[in-house]
């Protein structure tokens, strides 16, 4: 019965569907494509496809692909399945990629991209795991087509998968819009290039919408009226099926944009101005130079205020990426109801209040470039299982939406917390913390780096004279020495918070011990000063812990309310009252 229905299949009887996307196919991706019958017969193609090939397809190459499922010709008419082609030893085509079309696993037919111009030859050649992976896209497209046409699958709309399925695969930024001026799809580069442009593409349907009246087969004059506002080259090419206008897309090439978002900062340069000397921190930068252009997830660690997140943005600059996104988010300063929007972005109506046009999230944004996950042990365990599921398949779906989006993006996390206790805790998955954990870094204390201090303060004099309007000579050496004898307990920021507060109290032109703040005068910075302050710091936290467990109960419900009251996560309470004794 499967065999009879496979043999009535035709791909002629399905031209007209085919037709659409083998037309959007090579509009947007500038090749000449063509599906090939099991008897070398072409069915549909590109005009110069038919003039340069003709409607006859040499046998014995279709039947190579039927075979095997896909083939590169690299090398047309001078390649073993090119004997006996009428083409031998000179075929107009310069590059070939071929994928066999199949039902019911079945092969009926070919598919074809194929350039007759260097340039395409030379894209082709470079890129040929990704145009090949577009090609099975468009295979899996027709046999669903056959599939529908003859009531062996659901209705199908093969031009809104196109759209979505295949621009999504390439790096050029992609906007398609429907003949009404309605932009209808913005692959992942188009959307990470609108987000940081604080754009959407409604915005840019309202742009150039009323420009479409002066459409012409030739050209789209309505790509002008972008270029300012995206302030990027736009290139844009008209969809027609049968001589009708049904669409279009605008471009923007990967070239320009790796080229125009490329950071301040030159690459392999930012690592060497992470400011220190010691042994710590000289290891530090090694390994991060050894792992800057490794896709493998990076774990920092280390304490409040240590510079974790400048290290991940150098390793982001430093690294091949840096000339896409560094994108941050902050995982405990976000409330748990708004996390997954954040990170995955929604579609318009999904909730109450949702932007219409919907929203891109910081996966999409961050596409082809960094996303830095920063106080990660603070993300909601609700989210932990959607996150570990994503940089599994590296594909996010948006909250109220149902298409799946794949997404390139290097993630590096940051912690000052044990995620080892907090996964004893049940307060963070294992799974997911072994998935963050396959390069972990740690940031010492400056405590731990002493021999730092003096040119971190000297670096912050040069950083902090824009803020505070005033130039410096230097720090005196008094100065310097209660610096040195300081704990630290805030780390480079507090060393940077000390400098800057310095710059503005100092009357003269040398920093001198008068102008720092009272509690490193104390002691003169000493240990036990150090650790005097912290000490106080604490047992004050002890009583305002008490004192609210007190006033709301210490059940389930009781602690909540105390968190809340006290501006700190569950778990973070529950850490402290484990170490208070507390249960």
């Amino acid at each position: 019965m499967r065999k009879g229905w496979v043999s009535m299949v035709s791909l002629e009887r399905c031209k007209p569907a085919i037709e659409k996307v083998i037309t959007g196919i090579s509009d947007i991706l500038n090749v000449d494509a063509a599906v090939i019958n099991e008897r070398g017969l072409l069915v549909v193609s590109t005009e110069r496809y038919l003039k340069q090939k003709g409607e006859n397809v040499h046998i014995p190459s279709i039947e190579f692909v039927l075979s095997r499922g896909d083939f590169l010709v690299d090398k047309p008419g001078s390649m073993e399945m090119c004997v006996g082609c009428r083409f031998l030893e000179s075929c107009p085509a310069k590059v070939e990629l071929l994928s066999s079309i199949k039902v019911a696993n079945h092969a009926i037919g070919v598919v074809s991209l194929t350039s007759f111009t260097k340039e395409g030859q030379h894209r082709l050649s470079k890129h040929t795991e990704k145009y090949q992976q577009i090609l099975t896209k468009v295979s899996g497209m027709i046999t669903t087509i056959i599939q529908t046409q003859t009531g062996k699958h659901e209705p199908y709309h093969p031009y809104d998968q196109l759209l979505e399925g295949v621009l999504d695969t390439v790096s050029d930024a992609y906007l398609t819009f429907d003949r009404s001026g309605h932009v209808v799809h913005a692959n992942a580069s188009a959307r990470s290039l609108l987000a940081q442009k604080d754009l959407l593409p409604a915005d840019i349907s309202q742009m150039f919408m009323p420009s479409l009246s002066s459409l012409s087969t030739q050209s789209l004059p309505v790509a002008n009226c972008l270029i300012d506002k995206l302030n990027a080259p736009v290139e844009a090419t008209p969809i027609m099926v049968n001589d009708q206008f049904i669409g279009g897309t605008l471009r923007v090439t990967s070239e320009w944009l790796t080229t125009s978002m490329r950071p301040m900062t030159q690459t392999g340069e930012s690592l060497n101005q992470i400011v220190g000397k010691s042994h710590a921190i000289r290891q530090l930068k090694e390994k991060a130079e050894r792992i800057k252009n490794s896709s493998s997830t990076v774990l920092i660690t280390g304490a409040t205020g240590t510079g974790k997140g400048h290290l991940a943005k150098a390793i982001h600059e430093a690294s091949t990426r840096a000339y896409y996104p560094f994108v941050a988010i902050n995982c405990a300063s976000i409330p748990e109801s708004l996390f997954e929007s954040e990170l995955f972005g929604h579609e318009e109506g999904a909730f109450t209040g949702a932007k219409k046009g919907g929203k891109p999230g910081r996966f999409e944004i961050a596409h082809n470039g960094t996303l830095f996950l920063d106080e990660i042990g603070d993300m909601p365990l609700s989210l932990q299982a959607k996150l570990l599921r994503v940089l599994q398949d590296m594909v996010i779906e948006r909250v109220g939406g149902t298409r799946s989006i794949p997404i390139n993006v290097r993630i590096i996390a940051a912690t000052n917390q044990n995620l080892e206790e907090l996964i004893e805790q049940k307060a963070f998955r294992a799974d997911l913390f072994y998935r963050l954990n396959v390069i972990p870094i740690h940031v010492p204390a400056l405590a731990e780096r002493k021999e730092d201090i003096e040119l971190l303060a000297l670096s912050y004099l040069q950083t902090c004279r824009e803020k505070t309007g005033r130039t410096f000579a230097g720090i005196a050496p008094k100065t310097m020495e209660i610096l040195a004898s300081y704990q630290w307990p805030g780390n480079v920021r507090e060393l940077e918070n000390v400098i800057e507060y310095a710059m503005n109290m100092e009357t003269g032109t040398t920093i001198t011990p008068d102008s720092l703040p009272p509690r490193l005068l104390a002691g003169s910075g000493s240990a036990s000063s150090g650790s005097a302050i912290r000490e106080r710091i604490a047992d004050v936290q002890a009583d305002a812990i008490r004192a609210s467990l007190q006033r709301h109960g210490t059940d389930l419900k009781g602690k909540m309310e105390v968190a809340s009251e006290l501006g700190i996560g569950i778990r973070t309470l529950y850490r402290k009252l484990k170490a208070l004794g507390i249960s």
